[in-house]
């Protein structure tokens, strides 16, 4: 049974700060969630923690740590249920009932049926208040967005951004984008980037920008995500200079899985990881396909960064969960590079047509910032 307790300012302050806590390794602990918790005994913050890059240690291991003997009788503010089952560690609950604390708030339950009110279950019993109260619980899907589509949908949570033109084209007819978007755009998604386990992007896009993919400026010192960049035959690395995004064994080339074995063990010598998928029968990888195999190695946000073509399959296969359009002030040639270019010709009246959620809006420079969520 879940507890509603009337929540107080303190409730509503605290839980805040764990959020922000959460944010601090976003895109650096999966497989694990990055979680936030606080420790609060007299109003005083007596202890802190985010789960560690990798994801260990967990938040409250870190911060009941800090708090040492504070722990006791204290308030704990956490961004998701936490963990009952034995695996590297401790559960966490148990690390709780050990230090004794009084009350935990926590208005998300964990989606992993291992946890799945387990832990509430386990701290009740050994006669710690829960406080279930929805309080911030959209927030904290927004924080737990990718970790709770890993476990729903078995694939990463997938954000497609699009830097486009007043007339929705990514780039000029000869595939020149650079630069569409102002200077404080590019800073945003440096940002963006920041918050996801992976960055994905096809093989044209590959070609005419070989983009580094990585995070720079103020971004530069915060875990590199991961790389990922189609390539069905294997043939980026005969047409570009892939060596200055292979960083710390970071790049993925996914290809055609009947690629014969040589051409995949060659790129491993020079750094480069290779991940087979299966091919659709109008010869494009397989994208669901993919988004499992990486949801098997332990991602579970991707950021995926063009091309017209890629974005299009995601779009058409309902596999894009936000949409970030930054639309710059700028109008390109009508033979440009579309952003999305969907065949609805079935689609007869406007009712029939998806209506997406406009999340947040903003102002960058002289472009603006659109994100939608998409529910499929």
């Amino acid at each position: 049974m879940e507890d509603h307790p009337k929540s107080t300012k303190n409730d509503y302050k605290f839980l805040k700060i764990a959020i922000s806590l959460g944010y601090r390794n976003l895109g650096s602990t999966w497989p694990n969630p990055s979680v936030g918790c606080v420790i609060v005994k007299n109003n005083h913050i007596v202890g802190v923690g985010n789960t560690a890059c990798k994801g260990r240690p967990h938040a409250e291991k870190i911060a009941l740590d800090q708090a040492k003997s504070n722990a006791i009788d204290s308030t704990v503010y956490l961004t998701l249920e936490p963990c009952s089952h034995f695996g590297k560690t401790n559960p966490c609950t148990s690390e709780l009932i050990k230090a004794k604390v009084k009350r935990v708030v926590c208005p998300l339950k964990d989606p992993n049926p291992r946890v799945n009110g387990k832990g509430f279950e386990l701290l009740r019993k050994n006669g710690i208040e829960v406080d279930n109260s929805p309080l911030l619980l959209k927030e904290l899907k927004d924080l737990n967005e990718g970790f709770i589509t890993s476990i729903e949908k078995k694939r990463p949570h997938i954000t497609l951004k699009l830097a486009i033109s007043l007339n929705g084209k990514i780039a000029t007819k000869e595939n020149k984008s650079s630069w569409i978007s102002g200077k404080k755009s590019r800073i945003f998604v440096q940002m963006i980037r920041s918050k996801h386990d992976a960055i994905l992007i096809g093989s044209k896009t590959a070609f005419w920008d070989n983009p580094r993919l990585n995070l720079r400026d103020q971004f530069k010192n915060l875990p590199q995500p991961t790389k990922i960049i189609l390539d069905k035959n294997l043939k980026l690395l005969e047409r570009i200079d892939l060596n200055r995004s292979i960083t710390n064994n970071k790049l993925f080339l996914v290809h055609d899985i009947k690629l014969k074995k040589k051409k995949t063990e060659s790129l491993k010598v020079k750094g480069i990881n290779t991940l087979g998928v299966s091919t659709l029968e109008n010869g494009y990888l397989d994208l669901i396909d993919l988004f499992k195999k990486l949801s098997k190695l332990g991602l579970t946000r991707v950021l995926v960064e063009g091309g017209g073509k890629l974005a299009t399959s995601l779009m058409e296969g309902k596999l894009v969960d936000k949409l970030i359009l930054i639309t710059a002030g700028i109008i390109l040639d009508k033979e440009g590079i579309d952003g999305i270019n969907l065949d609805l010709s079935d689609v007869i009246s406007l009712d029939d047509y998806d209506r997406y959620s406009l999340d947040k809006s903003s102002i960058i420079g002289n472009d603006v910032a659109h994100i939608w969520n998409i529910k499929n």
